[in-house]
């Protein structure tokens, strides 16, 4: 009876033993602070601070959760609180006054947090379940915020350059979101409400804004801006919309709005100053915006089933000057309707006037067909 018993406290003590929490803290420099509180099992947390005046703070409740901060630098801030099970946070930060935020509340949340600079500030917040976030920050002045609802969301965030803003918002399961921005001065907002969204935004350049917001489920938005102050707003409410926007010069415009069921949207913009706007309400639409050279302006608006839109604009001036400013106005209701516009103005010296075109089509299968060539000196 006896070697009963003390097996039977053999057996708890080893279970004690290895179910524990661990901690490891590394402090090299002057008026370091580190505060780590762990509540649960198998919880693990590293700290290493090499500088002055760097501040961890990390909280774990639950089992299995790891943490590992680095601060190298001086008057970095990082703050990481884990409630559930098997959430792992990663943050590295060299520079100074580089502000770091994690939340994880729920289990097997991953966050990898990574500031190089000055000033440079991340918010995630993640609230669910196998939620992924990837921040990386290399410049001074970034800003990003991640907050993801719900399960298998994915968010990748890169920033290398200065004073950018991203914010990325995802409420629902298995969204998928990256922004990069290479440059001064971008913003990029991506809101993703629904199952199985996919945004991609890449900026590289100064000043370009970028706003997606996704409605829905399995929407699938492409925004490329190259240049500087160029602005793109894609919003889909609905199903299976898909839309691309590609912007290469500076100060165009581009507004997508797609509000129905396999709805797509291509709009590409080469030069500077052009406009496009396209909308699209009700079942399998498609239009396409080309715009070359400067000041082109399109507007497409399609309502019904299964109408087809395309636009093409540009000009070509031998020996400079402003080629372009072509307008075009397409309107479509009903079904199947088709509207094919192409306008191109050509000169010597950028002085042939600017083509205009108003196409309205409203039933059933309508076909227009319109092709606009001015030639000036």
């Amino acid at each position: 009876m006896k070697k009963v018993f003390f097996c039977a406290v053999a057996l708890m003590l080893g279970a004690t033993m290895f179910a524990q929490n661990v901690n490891h803290e590394l402090q090299l420099g002057i008026f370091n602070s580190s505060e780590v509180d762990q509540i649960g099992d198998d919880n693990h947390s590293d700290v290493t601070q090499i500088g002055a005046l760097n501040t961890s703070d990390v909280d774990q409740l639950g089992y299995d959760n790891d943490s590992d901060v680095i601060q190298i630098g001086l008057n970095n801030d990082s703050t990481v609180l884990q409630d559930g099970n098997d959430n792992e946070s990663d943050v590295f930060q060299i520079g100074a006054d580089n502000q770091s935020n994690v939340l994880q509340d729920g289990n097997d949340n991953y966050s990898n947090v990574n500031q190089n600079g000055t000033g440079n500030i991340s918010d995630v917040d993640q609230d669910g379940n196998g939620n992924d976030s990837d921040v990386d920050q290399d410049g001074d002045g970034n800003d990003s915020m991640v907050s993801q609802t719900g399960d298998d969301n994915w968010s990748e965030v890169t920033q290398d350059g200065n004073n950018n803003d991203s914010d990325v918002t995802q409420i629902g399961d298995g969204n998928e979101s990256y922004v990069t921005q290479d440059g001064d001065d971008n913003i990029s907002e991506v809101t993703q409400d629904g199952d199985d969204n996919y945004s991609d935004v890449m900026q590289d350049g100064n000043d370009n804004e970028s706003y997606v917001t996704q409605t829905g489920d399995e929407n699938e938005s492409y925004v490329t801006q190259i240049g500087n102050d160029n602005d793109s707003d894609v919003t889909q409410t609905g199903f299976s919309n898909w839309s691309d926007v590609n912007q290469d010069g500076n100060n165009n415009d581009s507004e997508v709005t797609q509000v129905g069921a396999y709805n797509w949207s291509y709009v590409d913009q080469d030069g500077d100053g052009n406009m496009s706007d396209t909308d699209q309400y009700g079942l399998g639409n498609g239009s396409i915006v080309i715009q070359n050279d400067d000041d082109n302006y399109s507007h497409v608006l399609q309502v019904g089933l299964g109408n087809f839109s395309y636009v093409e604009q540009g000009g070509v001036s031998l020996f400079g000057g402003n080629s372009g400013e072509n307008s075009s106005h397409v309107h479509q209701l009903g079904a199947g309707n088709i509207s094919i516009v192409r306008q191109h103005e050509l000169s010597l010296f950028g002085t042939a006037p600017g083509n205009i075109s108003v196409v309205n089509q409203a039933g059933l299968g309508n076909f227009s067909n319109v092709n606009q060539v001015s030639i000036g000196l």
